[in-house]
């Protein structure tokens, strides 16, 4: 597995795979295509400054694959108990998963309970 954390404004679709704002883990085949795109002068230059972090992990044992058979793709789950207000709102707003907002409230309001948060999930989930 790969982490790619993008700490740009937008999602970012490198050679197919989406790499969405924060922390994305993606599987080798999505890091092998990501990998192959990284050569694009573009890319190169949000690796080079920073906004873009490529970084191996070692592969999961066998036994945890059931965990993370649902990690087809890059993980569509922000960590927004990590971001900030601002950032948290904005990833938010590029989810359209209903059960994924109903998740992320059960956890903001168990963790923090950030009001503005809360509320921005909440209109999502109307």
């Amino acid at each position: 597995m790969v982490k790619v954390e993008n700490k740009t404004q937008f999602n970012r679709v490198i050679n197919g795979v989406m790499v969405k704002r924060g922390l994305n883990n993606l599987l080798s085949a999505d890091a092998d295509r990501l990998n192959q795109g990284i050569n694009d002068p573009l890319v190169q230059s949000l690796v080079k400054a920073g906004q873009l972090v490529i970084e191996s992990t070692q592969p999961q044992p066998a036994q945890a694959s059931a965990t993370s058979a649902s990690v087809t793709e890059p993980v569509q789950d922000p960590d927004v108990a990590n971001m900030n207000v601002a950032d948290a709102t904005n990833a938010i707003n590029t989810i359209s998963d209903k059960t994924l907002l109903k998740q992320l409230l059960r956890a903001e309001s168990a963790g923090a309970n950030r009001k503005g948060v809360v509320d921005v999930i909440n209109a999502r989930l109307k």
